[in-house]
Order: C-alpha cells, then sequence, then structure tokens
C-alpha cells in the first residue's frame, strides 16, 4: 500500500512539472514587452527632441540668417551656390541669376541701384527696396520715383511665376499719419505698389499679392538709425518653385 501511495505522489509531480517553464516563457515575454516598450518610449522622446531642434534651427535659420552676395540680410537666405543649387535644383536656380542679372543691369545703366538691391534666398530672387525712394515719411502714396517700379516691372512681366510684394517698416510708432499703425502703412504700401505693377506696367493681376508685416520681420536693428533705415522697406519676390506650387495649388 505504501508504495502505491509513492507512486502516486510522483504521478502528481510529474503532472505540474510544466508549469515551471511555461511560468518562466511567461516572464520572459513579459520582460521582452516591458523593454520593447521602453525602448519605444524612448525613442519617440528622441523623435520629439529633434522635431523641435529641427524646428527652432529652421525657424533661426529662416528669419536670422546672414546677408548673402547682392543684399542685405534677410529671411530664409542660404550662404553658399552648392546649398542653392541642392534646394533650387541646377535649372531654377540658373533661371533666378540670368533673372537677377537682368534686373542689376538694368537698375545699374539707369543709375538706380543705390537704395536697390537683389538677392535669392529660399523664397527666390529678392528684389529690396528703401521706401524713402517710393514713398513720403508716413505715406503709402508712390511718390514721383516710381521709374524703379517701372524698370523692376517691365523684366518681372517676363516670367510666369507668382511675385509676392512685401511691405516692411521700422519699429518707430506712427505719429503723424493716416494710418494708425505700421502694420496698416506696410500693407497699404504693399497693395499701392501691386495696383502700380497693375494699372501703369499692365502686370496680370492673377500673379500677384500684397502682405505687410509691419515691423515685425526686421533685418536690420532697429536700434539704430542705419538699422532702422534697413527695414524701412518694400520686398519684390519672385517666388521659387516650391512657393510657386503651393499659391497654385491654393487658387484653384
Amino acid at each position: 500500500m505504501s508504495k502505491k501511495r509513492k507512486h502516486a505522489h510522483q504521478e502528481e509531480e510529474a503532472g505540474e512539472a510544466w508549469l515551471l517553464p511555461y511560468s518562466d516563457l511567461m516572464t520572459l515575454l513579459l520582460a521582452v514587452f516591458i523593454v520593447l516598450f521602453a525602448v519605444s518610449k524612448i525613442d519617440a522622446k528622441k523623435a520629439q527632441q529633434m522635431s523641435e531642434e529641427f524646428s527652432k534651427t529652421m525657424m533661426d535659420k529662416s528669419y536670422n540668417a546672414a546677408a548673402s552676395s547682392g543684399g542685405s540680410g534677410g529671411p530664409l537666405n542660404i550662404e553658399t551656390q552648392s546649398e542653392l543649387e541642392s534646394f533650387f535644383g541646377e535649372y531654377e536656380l540658373r533661371k533666378l541669376e540670368t533673372l537677377k542679372t537682368e534686373i542689376d543691369t538694368k537698375l545699374h545703366d539707369g543709375n538706380m541701384d543705390q537704395s536697390v538691391s537683389t538677392m535669392i534666398d529660399m523664397r527666390g530672387l529678392v528684389i529690396r527696396l528703401n521706401n524713402a525712394v517710393l514713398f513720403d515719411s508716413g505715406s503709402a502714396k508712390i511718390n514721383k520715383h516710381a521709374d524703379t517700379l517701372s524698370e523692376v516691372a517691365k523684366v518681372l512681366n517676363t516670367t510666369d511665376n507668382y511675385i509676392r510684394i512685401e511691405g516692411h517698416t521700422d519699429n518707430v510708432p506712427i505719429s503723424r499719419s493716416s494710418y494708425s499703425s505700421n502694420w496698416e502703412l506696410s500693407t497699404a504700401r504693399a497693395v499701392n505698389v501691386v495696383m502700380y505693377f497693375v494699372d501703369e506696367c499692365n502686370f496680370p493681376p492673377d500673379k500677384l499679392m500684397a502682405v505687410g508685416y509691419g515691423e515685425y520681420k526686421p533685418v536690420g536693428d532697429n536700434n539704430t538709425e542705419e538699422g532702422r533705415s534697413q527695414n524701412r522697406r518694400i520686398d519684390i519676390i519672385v517666388l521659387s518653385s516650391q512657393y510657386d506650387n503651393l499659391e497654385e495649388h491654393l487658387v484653384k
């Protein structure tokens, strides 16, 4: 009888023996899932950090980039020829450079290049005019020196790209003007340049847009007179293909 009881006890132990490796397997799987979950959380944090750093870098490059040759510093500036070619592609860059050369030549031949500069950045070709060339202080009415605009418009009318006219001011508050803020003044000036292109230069209106930035996109130091003079400007921008395609998509 005692032998039978002993044999029965051994059978019971053998029948439960599978629980040990099964328990170990479950523990191992749980550990694997915990590790995978932890790794995924770490990667997500790293991805978020990289995204934030990239965004900050692009913003800094957009509005604080140093000047490239041919003009004052400006937004979205790229400093080297290789960077420009990489961003635009060789064909588009050559097209913008040809347009820039043609405008530079016209301005130089007409002795108009003292208060006008040109540059190429990620937005496209930028023609920058000092407000003093076009407007009296506090006014949005284009003055008698509009021949500069006419010469620029003649060249730009040969391109199919969209043209964005940007109005900019310094940060000195409006005092003697019919406009209550620099923002309103800069917008009115941009609109009047657009209307001049349309009315006086037969420019297609569907290719033009007007934007007023007021004092909020400075290219110079508003603490100095020289910097404030640089900030009082009109930027005429021949939009690059990336911006051009976006505008084309928006108007459809």
